[in-house]
């Protein structure tokens, strides 16, 4: 299922799509709104069409749904129409499950894990009753030393703490470390999946997370 509005090429053909009920053009000359506006606009109107979506998720019948929505969090995650139509799609049957996206480049130096970090326990805080993996996505593009830097950085926070104070200088470095040391006293977070969909690496050991979350084979699992 797609949900970003505003999306001009995908890499499948998604079998629900929310392009067939808002047409991101349409909205721009109804309202005199720019792309960004109307984008903006669009993700909330797509409350509107909760019921059209659920009917086709019914007629599906699938035992999973992934669903993919805009990667700007102030789109989805930031409104309150990302929240509610995750918690309003479906029926009682189906548990959920929220996957946040590491992008692999940004979060090769500990300012840029931390900030990421930061969105993660945001979007979780925001969708505080579904379960959240985090997952370092695209790690084709890092070696075996930078993902298990990372993710060692994701199981133990004074790793992540002295890789700052080594790496980072100035305002920067003294940010990083009071933010490190929040995270420190609230404990570790999710264990960080390494996953690559070009490679198919660590695809099974996500589904093992999802399966473990969920711990049922009967039910349907976003």
């Amino acid at each position: 299922m797609n949900l970003d509005p505003g999306v001009k090429s995908m890499p499948y053909i998604p079998d629900i799509d929310i392009r067939d009920y808002i047409i991101l053009d349409e909205i721009m000359e109804e309202y005199g709104l720019g792309p960004n506006g109307a984008i903006i606009l669009a993700s909330d109107i797509m409350i509107n069409y909760l019921d059209e979506l659920k009917d086709e998720i019914d007629e599906y019948n699938a035992e999973w749904i992934l669903v993919d929505t805009a990667g700007q969090l102030e789109l989805f995650a930031f409104r309150e129409t990302g929240p509610l139509i995750a918690s309003s799609l479906g029926f009682g049957s189906i548990k959920k499950c929220v996957t946040f996206l590491f992008d692999s480049n940004f979060v090769l130096r500990p300012n840029g894990f931390i900030s990421t970090l930061l969105l993660a326990a945001s979007a979780q805080f925001r969708f505080r009753n579904i379960s959240q993996i985090n997952v370092l996505s695209k790690v084709d593009l890092l070696d075996e030393d930078q993902i298990d830097m990372i993710v060692n950085w994701s199981q133990d926070f004074k790793a992540l703490e002295d890789s700052t104070s080594e790496r980072e200088a100035g305002l920067i470095r003294e940010l990083s470390m009071l933010i490190s040391d929040v995270f420190i006293q609230l404990g570790s977070t999710a264990e960080l999946i390494p996953c690559s969909t070009k490679e198919e690496e660590g695809i099974a050991l996500l589904f093992a997370y999802l399966q473990r979350i969920f711990d049922s084979d009967e039910s349907k699992f976003y």
